[in-house]
């Protein structure tokens, strides 16, 4: 995950902060449990990249040969591969 759980609860609370000081939000539950609930949404998110990651890095090990042999670049089949899952299940990242 690109961000740290420390970075992510202060994300959030500064989003929850402004939300509801400039009226955009009125929370209907504690700030606490609403800040958490945007803490877990934020961290979802960071964790489907790191998901999809992990699936183009198994389906690369069909090429490792190739890519050990130097037939296939590593970092652009991995960047092809990634911008296909993403495309097919339309993901924005």
């Amino acid at each position: 995950m690109k961000l740290s759980k420390e970075r992510i609860s202060f994300i959030s609370k500064e989003l929850v902060n402004k939300l509801i000081e400039r009226k955009y939000v009125e929370p209907l539950i504690p700030k606490e449990q609403f800040v958490s609930r945007f803490e877990h949404i934020i961290t979802d998110e960071l964790m489907l990249e790191d998901k999809i990651n992990q699936e183009v890095k198994e389906l690369l090990k069909v090429y490792e040969k190739e890519i050990d042999k130097g037939d296939i670049d590593y970092s652009k089949m991995f960047n092809m591969i990634k911008n296909k899952l993403i495309k097919e299940r339309g993901v924005v990242l």
